[in-house]
């Protein structure tokens, strides 16, 4: 087979609602392009019936594969087994809520075309369009967040968490085959790392949209977790 251009990796848990919405518009968008690709599902133990739907229109594709996890393991370890297991020359992960759609991958794609590693989607970049907002208490910790991450780890970037990423495949295989973190922490620890392997990082602003009535996130709880993993990340030995 030809060797693919883009690979799509996308973690889900309990997404039996989003996951079928969610690829259809994949693949429409991928019927407009003429390159090689793959789409890699993760299952990270969904209770739900998300493995069903997601076979479902598994024939809409020309490559896909779905892996599924033991257990539970955490949306880090889920992205870290996609990312690995992909092979395109650019790899994309993004979230099964489609909270930022893939028609936003073009902007990426430039950014990786003018020189650059890792192109990084942003809610906070100047020129980014936020069509629902997230409650006020979770913005404010999320800028509480962004501000301890920078401080902790001495990287510069607006919005680590916005769940849509595209790599070189080098920065991809280097970078995820040392992340360790499993939960919410680990996309600071994928930007800490590629700051160390000296990656270069471009933000994107994006169009986004708030999925508040399918998030996993429980504010208080993961930032507190999120922030002690900051100090774990920071002084770990990689």
């Amino acid at each position: 087979m030809e060797q693919a251009y883009l690979s799509i990796v996308i973690p889900a848990y309990n997404e039996e609602s989003n996951i079928s919405p969610t690829l259809q518009e994949i693949a429409d968008y991928l019927k407009t392009k003429d390159y090689q690709y793959e789409i890699v599902v993760i299952d990270d133990g969904s209770t739900d019936k998300t493995v069903e739907t997601a076979y479902k229109i598994a024939p809409a594709f020309n490559t896909f594969t779905l892996l599924k996890n033991d257990a539970n393991h955490g949306k880090g370890y889920a992205v870290k087994r996609g990312m690995l297991a992909a092979n395109g020359e650019l790899i994309l992960f993004m979230d099964a809520d489609n909270s930022t759609r893939i028609d936003q991958l073009d902007k990426l794609i430039t950014v990786i075309m003018c020189g650059n590693d890792i192109a990084v989607a942003s809610r906070r970049a100047p020129g980014a369009i936020i069509e629902t907002s997230q409650p006020l208490h979770r913005n404010i910790l999320g800028n509480i967040y962004i501000l301890l991450s920078g401080i902790i780890l001495g990287t510069k970037i607006r919005d680590y968490n916005c769940g849509f990423k595209l790599f070189k495949k080098e920065a991809a295989k280097s970078i995820f085959s040392c992340a360790s973190r499993n939960d919410w922490s680990f996309d600071s620890e994928v930007i800490y790392l590629a700051s160390r392997l000296s990656f270069n990082i471009k933000e994107v602003p994006v169009t986004w949209k708030d999925k508040k009535e399918t998030s996993k996130v429980k504010p208080l709880r993961d930032g507190i977790k999120s922030l002690i993993s900051l100090f774990k990340i920071r002084f770990k030995k990689y």
